[in-house]
């Protein structure tokens, strides 16, 4: 047991940070990520410069915060980023301002439209079939509607 007290036991950060990174690769999320390289940080810290068990624990906090911050900034960055195909998820969202005829009358605040392929679903002010809707919003499946 004494070896785990040692003044330097680089090899025990190493290890730990070997395993977090291993089971980030079973377990879903990214944040073992960032605690193996803080506890590799450590460890290659710990090995060049011989620390107190106390001051090695500092060092951890400290850098898996950093770790942290750095990680999420790069996943936040990565979600800003440009797409070809920005709706790709959101088909919905992709027809807000566009107008489309009525396939069905809207009655009691409900009737479809024809877009594409697709018949979808429209809440709006009651109206005729044929009548020239413009989307101005969505809720869920169901797009809300204005007459145009």
């Amino acid at each position: 047991m004494g070896f785990l007290l040692d003044s330097s036991p680089y090899w025990l950060w190493l290890s730990v940070g070997l395993l977090l990174i291993a089971a980030e690769t079973v377990l879903p999320g990214i944040f073992l990520l960032w605690i193996g390289f803080a506890s590799i940080a450590t460890g290659l810290f710990v090995w060049v410069l011989p620390l107190t068990l106390n001051l090695q624990l500092v060092l951890f906090a400290v850098l898996g915060l950093v770790a942290i911050v750095f990680g999420r900034n790069i996943q936040a960055k990565q979600k800003l980023a440009t797409t070809d195909a920005p709706f790709l998820h959101e088909r919905g969202q992709a027809l807000i301002g566009k107008s489309f005829p009525l396939e069905t009358t809207i009655s009691s605040g409900a009737g479809a439209v024809r877009i594409g392929d697709s018949i979808w679903r429209v809440s709006g002010s009651d109206a005729p079939k044929g009548t020239l809707v413009k989307v101005v919003g969505i809720d869920g499946s169901t797009l809300r509607v204005e007459c145009a």
